[in-house]
């Protein structure tokens, strides 16, 4: 008598992990959200270290819409890029050792395969340090700007057709930075003399 087969049981959990081909070179895993239904990320792994891969993060609203994609480092597991894909598309790179932001790579809002902007940061202080701006084509740079971390303050401007630097822009002496405070006697004469005034007033 042949005995009847049953299949075991999915467990209902909001993580599943898919293996759609057992000869691939990744694994997936699928988060969903607390609905059950709607896909809030799928998290990608080696199938022969384990590693994580990659994770492709998915909109809210729409889970057929990818919201920003975080790429690591197989050997390390760290994370050395994310795609961002709201409002425009835009690429954050880390370093490998720290793990912090090395540079924002910005593209244009009607064509992202034409770069806008670059962002250079310190590994120190997190702080924006260079700010290439690019022309219309999306590779030729316009424009270098140049930013202390500690102050936060443009040091200077490059012009990268001429590659002269501009000269930064100078503040002139404002009036009331020379005027000298005045000692103790001279401000109770001064409060004196408005004392009068007032009283002479009414």
């Amino acid at each position: 008598m042949k005995t009847k087969m049953t299949l075991p049981k999915i467990d209902n959990t909001h993580l599943t992990l898919l293996f759609p081909n057992m000869s691939s070179e990744t694994k997936e895993k699928i988060v969903y959200r607390k609905n059950g239904k709607s896909i809030d990320k799928v998290i990608e792994f080696d199938a022969k270290t384990g590693s994580k891969i990659k994770t492709t993060h998915y909109d809210y609203f729409d889970d057929k819409k990818i919201r920003s994609i975080d790429e690591f480092d197989k050997q390390t597991g760290k994370k050395i890029r994310t795609i961002n894909y709201v409002l425009y598309k835009s690429i954050d790179e880390y370093d490998i050792e720290s793990g912090k932001k090395l540079r924002t790579i910005n593209y244009n809002v009607k064509d992202e395969t034409k770069i806008s902007s670059i962002q250079e940061y310190d590994l120190e202080t997190g702080k924006i340090i260079t700010v290439s701006i690019y022309k219309r084509d999306g590779k030729t740079i316009s424009i270098i700007k140049r930013i202390d971390p500690v102050t936060e303050k443009v040091t200077n401007w490059v012009n990268d057709n001429t590659k002269k630097p501009f000269e930064p822009v100078k503040f002139t002496t404002r009036c009331y930075d020379n005027i000298k405070m005045k000692n103790d006697e001279e401000k109770e004469d001064i409060a004196k003399l408005i004392d009068n005034l007032y009283s002479n007033a009414f």
